[in-house]
C-alpha cells in the first residue's frame, strides 16, 4: 500500500527538520573547533556519520560514569593502593606477554594454547576496566570491544513459535544470548580470527575494525602493547601478575564479600607485594633494560604488526561522500589525536 500525501508531506518535512538540525550542529561544530584543520574535517565530513560518532562518544561517556559501580572490596583496594608507575607498567607487561603468545600460538597451530592466552588477557583487561573508576587517574587500559566477534559464537535467535515471543517479552530474529564483552568465560576463542559479526556493522563502520580482532589496537596509559615476535612458545605460561590477588577475586560480586574473603585478600596482597613474583618481574626487567637499554625505552611507543596474520586493513570509513580529495590535500595532521589522523587518512573514499 502506498502511502498517504499527508503521510509523505509529513515525513518531508521531519527530515527537513532534521537536516536543519544537522547543519545548525555541524556550524556549532566548526565554531567550537580551535583547530583549522578539524574544522575543515567537520565541514566535509557526512551527517550520518556525525551522527554515529557522538552517539559512540556519549556510549563512552555514559559507559565511564558507572565504571567499577560493581567493584568488590578487593578490587577497590587494589585500584587505590596501586603505584602510580609500577602497577599500570606490569598490567602493560602481562598483556604483551600474553599477546605475544596468543599470537605465536595462532601462528603454530595451537588453538588451545591460543585460547588460555585470549581468556587471561581479557580477564586482565576486565578487571583494569572496573579498577580504573577507582584508581584516581592512575590507570587506564582501552581496547576495541571483542563483543562484535564473540557474536559467532551465539547465534541463536528467538523465532515466531517460541514461548517468550508469543508472550511479548521478545521479538522474532532477536538473539537469545547477549554478548558478554571481556566478561566472557568461555572455552573457545577461535571466533576472534573471524570478521566482525555483521549485526554489527554499524559499529565496526564507524571504528573501522573491518578483519580479525585487533589485539595490537590494546593500549595502556596510552602505551601500545609491546609484542614479542621471536617468542618461544613452551606450552601455557603465566606471567607474574596472573599470581597477583586481585585476579584471584575481583570477579567476586560486592554482595557475597565477607570479613574472612577481605582478610584473605589484604594478607594475600601484603605477601605478594614483598613476594617472588615480584622481584621475578623487577629482575627480568633490569636484565632487558641493561641487554637493549634503546630498545626498552621504546616499549610501546609504537603500535606493532597485525596479530593475526589475515587481518583486514581496511582503513575507517568516515564518510565523505562526494567531497573532492583535493579538500584534504593540504592538511597537516601531525597534531591530530590517532582518530582524527585515521579520519583524514581515508580522505574522498566512497562508502562501500
Amino acid at each position: 500500500m502506498s502511502k498517504s500525501p499527508v503521510k509523505m508531506n509529513v515525513d518531508a518535512v521531519t527530515n527537513k527538520r532534521l537536516t536543519m538540525a544537522l547543519s545548525s550542529f555541524r556550524e556549532l561544530l566548526i565554531k567550537r573547533s580551535e583547530d583549522p584543520e578539524l574544522a575543515t574535517l567537520i565541514k566535509f565530513i557526512r551527517e550520518d556519520v556525525i551522527v554515529d560518532m557522538v552517539h559512540e562518544s556519549l556510549e563512552k561517556m555514559a559507559r565511564a560514569k558507572h565504571k567499577g559501580m560493581k567493584a568488590n572490596s578487593a578490587l577497590r583496594h587494589f585500584a587505590t593502593e596501586m603505584d602510580d608507575d609500577n602497577g599500570p607498567r606490569m598490567i602493560h607487561d602481562a598483556l604483551s606477554h600474553h599477546v605475544s603468545r596468543y599470537k605465536k600460538a595462532v601462528s603454530d597451530g595451537r588453538q588451545d594454547l591460543a585460547n588460555q592466552h585470549a581468556k587471561q588477557a581479557f580477564r586482565i583487561i576486565n578487571m583494569s576496566d572496573q579498577a580504573s573508576g577507582h584508581s584516581e587517574g592512575k590507570l587506564d587500559v582501552s581496547a576495541p570491544s571483542i563483543q562484535p566477534w564473540e557474536r559467532h559464537g551465539k547465534q541463536n535467535k528467538y523465532e515466531t513459535s517460541d514461548a517468550k515471543v508469543q508472550e511479548g517479552k521478545y521479538q522474532a530474529g532477536e538473539f537469545k544470548t547477549k554478548t558478554k564483552g571481556f566478561g566472557y568465560t568461555g572455552k573457545d576463542y577461535s571466533w576472534l580470527q573471524n570478521d566482525p559479526h555483521e549485526s554489527y556493522g554499524k559499529e565496526t563502520n564507524v571504528t573501522g575494525h573491518k578483519g580479525a580482532y585487533p589485539f595490537e589496537k590494546i593500549r595502556v596509559n596510552g602505551k601500545h602493547l609491546s609484542i614479542d615476535n621471536d617468542v618461544d612458545l613452551k606450552g601455557y605460561e603465566k606471567h607474574e601478575f596472573d599470581k597477583h590477588p586481585v585476579m584471584d577475586h575481583f570477579e567476586e560480586s560486592a554482595k557475597h564479600r565477607t570479613p574472612e574473603k577481605e582478610k584473605e585478600y589484604r594478607d594475600a596482597h601484603d605477601a605478594y607485594e614483598d613476594g617472588p613474583h615480584m622481584d621475578s618481574y623487577f629482575d627480568r626487567h633490569d636484565k632487558m633494560k641493561a641487554a637493549d637499554p634503546e630498545g626498552y625505552a621504546r616499549r610501546g611507543s609504537y603500535e606493532d604488526s597485525p596479530v593475526h596474520p589475515k587481518e583486514n586493513s581496511t582503513t575507517m570509513d568516515v564518510g565523505l561522500g562526494d567531497t573532492p580529495k583535493d579538500s584534504f590535500s593540504n592538511i597537516d595532521t601531525g597534531g591530530m589525536s590517532p582518530a582524527m589522523q585515521e579520519i583524514a587518512a581515508n580522505k574522498g573514499k566512497p562508502k562501500e
